[in-house]
């Protein structure tokens, strides 16, 4: 009887105690459950953006769970003699149960900041973070510009034309449909047969180093300051107290004055590129960088690709001030000659010669890019998976040998058999062996595969084959990118509180 209460006593005193393991086990789970469902509602949101249905967004802030733990201990003793011989005089029993009770909370972000967040344009440095983490220059050009214009000044006081670029694929699918044979001519002519977003991707593939620099712009002030006299004395002084972040003091030691400067309180982010014809003298000389505007501000020019600090006079904003005549395309369409809008894109990309340059570097020609929002970003994953249907569809009714990529990759592997050029940039329907997580939206399923397909015979059962391509998969990445720029865009103000919803079990 004492050892029955020695080891009911025992049992009590451990069961007042939750083990750490589960708890540690529940807070992994928990963390799996939110990854995962966070991943849902962003494919989601793509999904609906390709039916140009309303985006919804939800974020799970809290996801609670009360643990209980008890032990019941009963004892009976019966005094006397027992009544009937098949009594007993010592009863025991034992008792224990366990009680999880689930809970999350459920935030839909339709607030106005929010939403005027999502809808503004992405800050240039939210662009330069990605890239200095070795984003693909090629995945950041596709994902945060929704145009390009490409600027051609002929002379210092000739013509300035521009033709505009949409990295568009939802119109692109139209433009192919209406295609009924490949194209095996001159490949000048080709650009006047293609879609704004095939032109992009070439024109894409052409820019072989893209990168972004951080630098301030700096305004002279006053110049030929000499600290002997009193008057300068006293005006150095005054500028000794200034905020040094603010305003810079420099000393020209040919001339033994100081000049000051004013300091942009705000850094800028210069986008800067190598060409196709410039990549080999990239390494050693400055002057083949090209300058990409972005955005409304203003580019400098190419000093602020590889300077911190950039002097910037009122003649040079009045110089970048002059709007040039824009060039439209007219349509796809067979033609014998190239057209005026086509001329300007194959001179850039390379398909044609370039003219000599004149004195003072003429012909120049120069990019500006434009930069979405979030929203601007779902709405072109959407269009792209569209466009990948669009196309799929039209290759199996089709079968010509046209340079059609489905899933879009990023580039052709015929044409530039370079690393990577076979990497897919967004797909839905990945390999169910390499499925890192799936969900089903109106009655079809959708699966999201890893970065890496692997490489080994067991991928996940009998019917899964060994997969020896070495394509890489780039979907998981955009939804990283796309998850952190969601969540630049919430605020306290938008979690809420909300029924708490118990799950038992």
């Amino acid at each position: 009887m004492h050892r029955i209460l020695a080891l009911g006593l025992s049992m009590c005193l451990s069961g007042c105690m939750i083990s750490p393991t589960a708890i540690k086990s529940d807070t992994l789970g928990f963390g799996e459950v939110i990854e995962d469902t966070t991943n849902k509602l962003l494919v989601l949101n793509v999904l609906r953006a390709r039916d140009k249905a309303p985006l919804h967004f939800a974020d799970i802030p809290v996801l609670r769970q009360s643990m209980q733990q008890s032990f019941t201990l009963s004892l009976l003793d019966f005094i006397g003699a027992p009544r009937h011989a098949t009594s007993t005089r010592d009863s025991v029993a034992l008792g224990t149960s366990v009680q999880k009770t689930p809970s999350f909370d459920l935030n839909h972000l339709h607030s106005k900041e929010f939403i005027t967040g999502m809808t503004s344009p992405i800050d240039p440095k939210v662009v330069k973070y990605w890239l200095d983490r070795g984003l693909d220059r090629r995945l950041a050009l596709l994902l945060f510009f929704s145009a390009v214009e490409i600027t051609e000044t002929q002379s210092e006081k000739g013509a300035v034309n521009t033709i505009r670029i949409a990295n568009a694929p939802r119109e692109a699918a139209d433009v192919i449909r209406n295609r009924k044979q490949g194209f095996a001519g001159n490949e000048a002519l080709l650009c006047d047969r293609q879609s704004d977003f095939e032109r992009y991707l070439k024109l894409l593939n052409n820019v072989r180093t893209f990168f972004a620099h951080g630098y301030r712009e700096r305004r002279l002030l006053a110049r030929d300051l000499t600290p002997g006299t009193a008057a300068d004395s006293r005006n150095l002084q005054a500028f000794a107290a200034l905020d040094q972040t603010k305003v810079q003091l420099v000393y020209d030691s040919k001339r033994g004055t100081y000049s000051l400067y004013s300091l942009a309180g705000e850094q800028k982010i210069a986008f800067c590129f190598y060409g196709e014809a410039e990549a080999s003298a990239a390494a050693s000389t400055t002057g083949d960088l090209g300058v990409i505007e972005s955005g409304r501000e203003p580019a400098t020019d190419r000093r602020s690709c590889f300077q911190s600090i950039v002097d910037v006079s009122a003649e040079d904003t009045a110089r970048r001030s002059v709007s040039p005549s824009p060039v439209f395309f007219t349509g796809a369409a067979e033609t014998s000659e190239a057209s005026r809008y086509c001329s300007i894109y194959n001179r850039f990309s390379g398909i044609v010669p370039k003219p000599a340059a004149t004195p003072g570097g003429y012909p120049k020609r120069e990019l500006r890019l434009y930069i979405r929002s979030v929203g601007e970003i779902f709405q072109f994953l959407g269009d792209l998976l569209h466009y990948q249907d669009e196309v799929k569809r039209h290759l199996e009714s089709n079968p010509l040998a046209m340079k059609l990529n489905t899933p879009v990759t990023f580039g052709y592997c015929g044409d530039t058999p370079e690393p990577g050029c076979d990497d897919v940039f967004l797909r839905l329907d990945a390999d169910p062996c390499n499925s890192r997580f799936s969900l089903t939206y109106r009655e079809r399923e959708y699966r999201v595969g890893n970065f890496d397909p692997p490489h080994d015979s067991d991928r996940g059962g009998a019917n899964c084959r060994s997969d020896v391509s070495r394509q890489r998969d780039h979907t998981l990445e955009v939804l990283s990118v796309l998850h952190q720029l969601v969540g630049l865009n919430k605020s306290a103000t938008d979690i809420r509180s909300t029924p708490s919803v118990n799950v038992l079990p």
